[in-house]
């Protein structure tokens, strides 16, 4: 059977639109580095960050870059496949250096010269002075929090 004007359903896209507008979106806007092949994950990190958004799995507004770590996970894991190496912390010299840079930061901060550097290097040394697995991952997800917000601060500084 053929189809013909009175057998062919017509499908309403209006309500896609939107959709479409949000991935239009996410492809203008996806960077591109020059002289990188990455250009092809990124572009389907922030068409799946966007399609999220439009889904209504709100993602806040930090969504863009963390589409970008999911594209960076994602070239890491294509250049050096699944990494299982030993965390390596938890030393005396590591818990010393931990404390240094705990007192640095709060130096830094009572001086008024207080900056993401010294935050984000006193996170980094509390994760590696642990050595119980869950507290070094715990400590993990502050300093990658760190990082995004410190990556969101520039964004703001830029006009990103």
């Amino acid at each position: 059977m053929t189809a013909t004007p009175e057998t062919t359903t017509r499908v309403d896209y209006s309500p896609l639109k939107p959709l479409a507008a949000a991935i239009e979106n996410a492809i203008q806007n996806a960077p591109i580095r020059l002289g990188t092949d990455d250009w092809g994950t990124v572009l389907g990190a922030n068409i799946l960050a966007a399609v999220s958004v439009f889904m209504g799995k709100e993602l806040g507004p930090d969504a863009g870059i963390l589409a970008e770590i999911v594209a960076e996970r994602e070239r890491q894991d294509a250049r050096w496949g699944e990494q299982n190496h030993r965390d390596g912390t938890g030393s005396l010299t590591q818990v010393l250096e931990a404390d240094k840079a705990r007192e640095g930061c709060q130096a830094a901060f009572a001086r008024g010269d207080g900056t993401w550097m010294h935050v984000l290097i006193e996170e980094v040394f509390e994760a590696f002075a642990e050595d119980d697995p869950s507290k070094v991952r715990a400590e993990l997800v502050q300093v990658a929090a760190v990082a995004v917000a410190w990556i969101a601060a520039i964004d703001r500084r830029q006009g990103s």
